[in-house]
């Protein structure tokens, strides 16, 4: 009996890490993909490791201001005229693309004109393809390639060069 529990015990933490990886995966399989356009790019950092850290080029509706200290500020991704845009959400919008900024681990920072803010992120990339990522960031516009998932996380997958220009 003792054996049983004791294998029990140590099985569980097992089965709970498994069923959280499932789920995190199953959830960004289903996910919605979307190119939003990156500027500000700082290619390696070696004190952190090879991150690429990015601003997100797209137009902010609404006061964005309220992001920088808010909790749950959350983002309503949309299209229009080929640009993403990232509307602040107010009570009772209705948005079917949301971001959670902080569920994301954007890094939020007032700037100008008052009343806005820049969202900002970070991809891992591999030692190998750095070298090649960081010429094509001095070449041209480049976009980050994001899965949304449906609890409203932002997962950056890769950075690709703007097909066909902006």
């Amino acid at each position: 009996m003792k054996k049983a529990l004791l294998a029990a015990a140590l099985a569980l933490p097992f089965l709970v890490l498994g069923h959280g990886i499932w789920r995190h995966q199953s959830n960004l399989s289903s996910a919605d993909e979307w190119h939003i356009p990156i500027r500000g790019y700082d290619p390696r950092d070696p004190l952190r490791g090879h991150y690429i850290r990015f601003a997100y080029d797209w137009e902010l509706r609404g006061n964005g201001r309220a992001c920088v200290d808010a909790l749950d500020c959350n983002l309503c991704l949309g299209r229009e005229d080929g640009r993403v845009i990232a509307t602040v959400e107010t009570p009772g919008m209705e948005c079917s693309a949301r971001v959670s900024p902080r569920a994301s681990d954007m890094q939020i920072s007032a700037s100008f004109p008052a009343g806005t803010a820049a969202f900002s992120s970070r991809l891992f990339v591999s030692e190998s393809s750095a070298p090649i990522l960081e010429a094509q960031l001095r070449e041209g516009p480049m976009q980050v390639v994001a899965a949304l998932g449906p609890d409203g996380r932002l997962v950056n997958r890769r950075i690709v060069p703007v097909s066909g220009g902006r």
